[in-house]
């Protein structure tokens, strides 16, 4: 038994899940001190004016290259063994994810420049924001680049970078140019991600190398529409509810306090989505494998499931003291939606994001766009009514009810899926195993 866990953990080190894990770890954590510093440097009210700017850019990030990193994420871990086919995927998805994004930044200036939004301020940050999605979509593609070649040191140490990056920035930037400093930090620290990506790991996208053929473009851009409307209606049950407060209740000071109520739970989400970013090629690559897909599903439910529920139970009980120590005592109105997205993170760090990226490894895409739009009807009705009879409150109560619903649908169908993969032949069963 104390050979095989060794000889487990040593597999898992050379394949790069530590690598990956541990970059995860070290981004959240990051991530979390960033924000931890940076609503001690702004008011409630700076800090609510941003957060109000940036989540009207994340829902027409949405749309950011009609999901191609996704598609060509897919398509390159299936065939990681032919080189020349990859290169001729990233390539030509990047070129069209530029074009699709070229459209978002015409769309953020226009919408800076002349809706009237009923939160002062909001408008000239989202002008600013307008080339942020270039960046952030040559950024996307290397990033799915080095997964989908198992290069799993080199993306954990990009991601790395980029995190530092982003918060080394924001905290100067921000106490001397406020809001306005934060935008201007994400776009530095993009450019920097880039150039060490580009010359340090050697990630070249755009080629001179033939495209793709019209059938492999058609694959391509049929598996990205597809993962983009899956991933984005998913995205809006996150950003809805800042969305919807805004317009409802277009208070700086309650929309920050949402903010912050959901920091920690949506920040321990890196724990399934570490786990996803190392065994996602290895669950395409094997998706014909039953018995594989099988033990292994069983094994990260087992795990997640009894870890998430401890999380969870420690930020129910102790969120009092979570919310004054971390955010301070003026941020204490939010305990009670901390309490509640604490609930939340259980179910989706235990169902909904793990059995959501492994249908996708199933091709399983159109129940998953089904499993969002439903999701993002019900969330947004349940937002509309929930936010007007319990304020922020209810935005939260929303965010359980649409993850209960996603979490049960994902999780049943892709147990299906599973159980109906054909048994494979003896001679077929050699695979590699994370």
């Amino acid at each position: 038994m104390v050979s095989m866990i060794k000889n487990k953990i040593r597999n898992l080190l050379s394949t790069g899940f530590f690598h990956i894990f541990g970059g995860n770890v070290l981004n959240k954590v990051i991530s979390f001190m960033s924000g931890f510093v940076l609503v001690r440097i702004l008011t409630k009210t700076e800090y609510g004016r941003f957060t109000h700017a940036w989540n009207i850019y994340g829902l027409l990030l949405i749309i950011s290259g009609f999901g191609i990193e996704s598609g060509a994420l897919q398509l390159a871990s299936e065939r990681n063994n032919d080189d020349g086919y990859c290169r001729k995927v990233f390539n030509y998805g990047t070129r069209y994810g530029l074009k699709v994004n070229t459209v978002i930044a015409a769309v953020l200036m226009i919408t800076g420049l002349f809706v009237n939004f009923r939160i002062k301020g909001t408008g000239p940050l989202i002008v600013m924001l307008c080339l942020l999605p270039f960046i952030q979509l040559l950024f996307s593609m290397s990033s799915v680049y080095l997964r989908a070649a198992k290069r799993n040191r080199d993306f954990s140490a990009l991601m790395l970078i980029n995190t530092t990056s982003v918060f080394i920035f924001s905290v100067i930037l921000s106490f001397f140019f406020r809001e306005r400093g934060l935008v201007v930090a994400n776009y530095i620290a993009g450019i920097i991600s880039l150039a060490v990506s580009y010359f340090f790991f050697k990630v070249r996208l755009i080629r001179r190398d033939d495209a793709p053929d019209d059938a492999e473009k058609n694959v391509l851009l049929r598996l990205s529409f597809i993962s983009m409307l899956n991933s984005g209606l998913s995205q809006l049950l996150y950003l809805l509810d800042i969305f919807v407060l805004g317009i409802i209740d277009p208070d700086e000071s309650i929309i920050a306090s949402y903010k912050v109520a959901t920091t920690l739970p949506t920040a321990l989400v890196f724990i399934p989505t570490s786990l996803i970013v190392y065994i996602y090629p290895y669950f395409a690559e094997h998706r014909n494998d039953r018995k594989w897909c099988i033990s292994h599903y069983k094994t990260m439910l087992l795990c997640f499931g009894a870890f998430n529920l401890f999380i969870s139970a420690i930020m129910f009980i102790f969120a009092p003291f979570i919310v004054k120590t971390l955010f301070g005592a003026q941020y204490s109105d939010c305990v009670e939606v901390f309490r509640v997205l604490a609930v939340n993170y259980f179910f989706a760090g235990t169902f909904r994001i793990i059995s959501g990226n492994l249908l996708v490894t199933q091709r399983k895409l159109r129940f998953n766009l089904i499993t969002a739009i439903v999701s993002s009807a019900c969330n947004i009705v349940a937002d509309f009514f929930f936010i007007q009879w319990w304020g922020s409150m209810g935005a939260a109560f929303a965010t359980v009810l649409v993850v209960l619903i996603s979490s049960a649908m994902s999780t049943i169908y892709l147990i299906h899926v599973f159980k109906h993969i054909p048994e494979k032949t003896a001679e077929e069963t050699t695979v590699t195993t994370p």
